[in-house]
């Protein structure tokens, strides 16, 4: 679990570090930052708290309202995954800065009382007319520090891997080691009637000159 969390704060702090470098020459502003915070704050408290849920529509891009007007925004139906974060204000940090976008990393906690986990969310916006939009905001992995005694625990991709410690209920893996290793085996014996197949025609086909000795290592087919 600890190598996990590693893993995320050096992914953050690396992308946060290179993206601007090599991002066509943009670096986020004072006003920049400030504007962000708000549009995310804005998002935050009304679109995926599902408060007001109209309020947040002027800070949400084209793309992710789906031709959907304000008022239909307003009915709470919106491509945003609903959870009851604390505070009105959330911290996050860069994933990468280009141009046309910024990629952020923002965490979710639960409000007070809330028995559920927090929520890692890679969000996207874009500069429009002076204002940064939203373009998307994707739930990337859960952080638990409330229902597991204050240890720290992240459920992502990595999970759902053979042998991961942190994906189950209870710290089992979600995928059996006993199982998990068939899609492999079976792609290891496609690959080996490939070689096989290949290894074949090649001897059999291959140009014949007298008194030349055999390849190395090769064998007549059968």
């Amino acid at each position: 679990m600890k190598r996990t969390l590693v893993i995320v704060a050096l992914t953050t702090v690396v992308l946060s570090l290179a993206g601007p470098a090599g991002a066509g020459g943009r670096r986020l502003t004072a006003s920049d930052r400030k504007a962000i915070s708000a549009s995310i704050d804005t998002f935050v408290n009304h679109a995926v708290k599902r408060q007001d849920v109209s309020a947040s529509y002027d800070v949400v891009a084209p793309e992710l309202r789906g031709g959907m007007t304000r008022k239909e925004w307003a009915k709470g139906s919106i491509p945003a995954y609903p959870y009851p974060a604390r505070g009105t204000s959330h911290g996050w940090t860069i994933l990468y800065v280009t141009r046309d976008e910024v990629a952020v990393n923002l965490i979710l906690r639960p409000k007070p009382g809330v028995k559920m986990r927090g929520i890692l969310f890679n969000v996207y916006l874009r500069p429009v007319h002076g204002k940064w939009l939203v373009d998307s905001f994707m739930p990337a992995a859960t952080i638990n520090t409330e229902l597991f005694g204050g240890a720290a625990r992240v459920t992502s991709v990595r999970d759902f891997s053979p042998g991961a410690q942190s994906g189950g209920s209870h710290g089992k893996p979600l995928i059996s080691s006993d199982v998990a290793f068939i899609p492999f085996a079976v792609l290891a014996v496609l690959l080996l009637g490939l070689l096989g197949a290949l290894t074949y025609g090649a001897l059999r086909y291959r140009p014949r000159a007298a008194g030349l000795p055999p390849f190395p290592g090769t064998r007549r087919a059968r």
